[in-house]
């Protein structure tokens, strides 16, 4: 049996003396493919930034790779929402794509012909080689995601965790990220998004958190991932319907 790759032991965090998440006790199978799902303020961003240091934990402890974060901080990639990027900061997306390669060359050392070449294969790997000289801001909303994943591919992690990588984007974005997380997976790397889309959940994951300030469930989305399990995680706000497998939820939630 593979060790889990992310670990939660009662993880508490809290903004402004308000716990915003509580008391998660949760693992992540290694070469899996996890959503983190739930309502609107369920603190699934909350969760990945705590897994990754990002915000501090009023309680518990988090173990990444079998250890601490710090210690592996270079085998763990990280894709943001959109929303928390400074798209008109002037880079190229070759330039971003570049970033991934920083954490294994260290503080004095800048990347070179071959950390080049990896990029144009990051960025010809979410199909946007062609992009590569143009400006972040000059690009779509799914291209500028497709960039931020390229930038993760750089690191040649074992661990990515992604804020919704799927919102938002157009058909062409979602195929090229729904690729590259199989790839991804095969080579037996370890994938943890926040989504929202319920209704595709069955289909682009093997497992599955699901969240409401304390976890509600998790484990395999075929055991997990039912009516009942939604409905204590989402209450009155979610319209189910359930598939040919009794129990199997298949809808969305409402906001």
């Amino acid at each position: 049996m593979s060790r889990s790759a992310l670990e939660f032991h009662g993880v508490s965090v809290a903004y402004r003396d308000e716990l915003v998440v509580e008391g998660v006790d949760a693992s992540v199978p290694s070469a899996s493919l996890c959503a983190i799902v739930g309502p609107n303020g369920a603190g699934k961003s909350t969760l990945i930034k705590a897994a990754l240091g990002l915000v501090p934990l009023a309680s518990g402890s988090v173990k990444v790779l079998g250890g601490s974060i710090t210690a592996v901080r270079r085998d763990v990639g990280y894709v943001p929402q959109r929303e928390s990027v400074d798209w008109e900061f002037p880079v190229s997306a070759l330039e971003v794509a570049l970033m991934g390669s920083y954490g294994r060359l260290g503080l004095f050392r800048r990347p070179g012909r071959a950390e080049r070449a990896h990029a144009m294969d990051s960025l010809e790997q979410v199909g946007l080689a062609a992009f590569a000289d143009r400006q972040i801001s000059q690009l779509s909303g799914g291209q500028q995601q497709r960039v931020f994943l390229a930038r993760a591919l750089m690191q040649r992690a074992q661990l990515y965790l992604m804020d919704e990588p799927f919102s938002g984007v157009d058909a062409l974005t979602e195929g090229a990220i729904l690729r590259v997380l199989g790839e991804l997976r095969q080579r037996g790397c370890t994938i943890v998004a926040v989504h929202h889309d319920l209704s595709t959940v069955r289909e682009r994951f093997d497992h599955v958190l699901l969240l409401n300030k304390r976890l509600v469930a998790a484990g395999p989305v075929a055991a997990t991932f039912t009516s009942q399990a939604l409905q204590r995680a989402y209450g009155g706000r979610l319209a189910v319907m359930v598939d040919a497998a009794p129990g199997n939820a298949v809808t969305s939630a409402g906001h």
